[in-house]
């Protein structure tokens, strides 16, 4: 048996895309979720499928926002410098 097989990332990253793909076709199958948008004339129709590929992917961008940003805050402090560093390689002349 490879290597990789017994590797516990991939085996909990075959078991969450097995999950997810059972997910999507599971549901694939339900009948399309209505938005009422005004009484009487606008009706959206979604396949609760397209609705949870939806949602993951606004997730996952969301996420990768706040990710970015916070590294953004984070990198804009000023990095300490030790006092005893900056003085000990000064010469008097």
């Amino acid at each position: 048996m490879p290597a990789i097989l017994k590797n516990p990332k991939f085996i909990a990253g075959a078991i969450i895309t097995a999950w997810v793909i059972y997910v999507i076709t599971a549901n694939f199958q339900l009948d399309p979720i209505k938005i009422r948008l005004l009484p009487f004339i606008a009706t959206l129709q979604f396949k609760v499928s397209a609705v949870i590929i939806a949602a993951a992917f606004f997730g996952s961008a969301v996420t990768l926002v706040v990710q970015h940003q916070w590294k953004r805050w984070n990198s804009s402090k000023p990095t300490s410098t030790s006092a005893a560093g900056g003085e000990s390689s000064k010469t008097v002349a």
